[in-house]
């Protein structure tokens, strides 16, 4: 691979990205290789793109498995006789109160909880299974029913 300084790089950007359009170039820092260029062909050829796909889709086979198990969770929470929904409601309370005691989790996730554990069950089923105004992925990722098994640990 061809090799050149970082500060060639910031001197000589066109150049050099010229000379990568044709193959991979280092960039060297400290005479230590901190970087490289290289065309987009050189990627797929050498699986780089497959692999970033490849992590997508599994990220995204995660998070679809967090909202089938909310999703549980939701008809579960429906379905249950009112002694136990307060259970699982307290459990998930106390949940987050260690968080916040531990310092486990974001303030922001600690409040949308709070809040949503207040809402009358449909609500709270309906946030927990929603895009929730841009937050409903990020709820699930730190969700305090994972703690009592009741999302499958998702």
């Amino acid at each position: 691979m061809d090799t050149v300084t970082a500060s060639h790089v910031k001197q000589n950007f066109g150049e050099v990205l010229a000379r990568a359009a044709q193959g991979p170039v280092g960039v060297e820092r400290h005479r230590k290789l901190v970087a490289a260029l290289v065309p987009p062909h050189w990627l797929s050829q050498h699986g780089a793109l497959d692999e970033r796909r490849a992590a997508r889709a599994a990220q995204q086979q995660v998070e679809l498995n967090r909202l089938m198990a909310h999703q549980q969770l939701g008809i579960e929470l429906l379905c249950t006789e009112p002694a136990q929904l307060r259970r699982h409601i307290e459990a998930a309370r106390r949940e987050i109160d260690r968080w916040e005691d531990m310092q486990l989790c974001s303030a922001d996730y600690i409040a949308r909880w709070r809040a949503w554990l207040k809402l009358p069950v449909k609500q709270l089923v309906q946030r927990m299974c929603s895009d929730a105004q841009g937050w409903g992925r990020a709820m699930r990722q730190n969700s305090p029913f994972a703690a009592a098994g009741l999302t499958g640990g998702k």
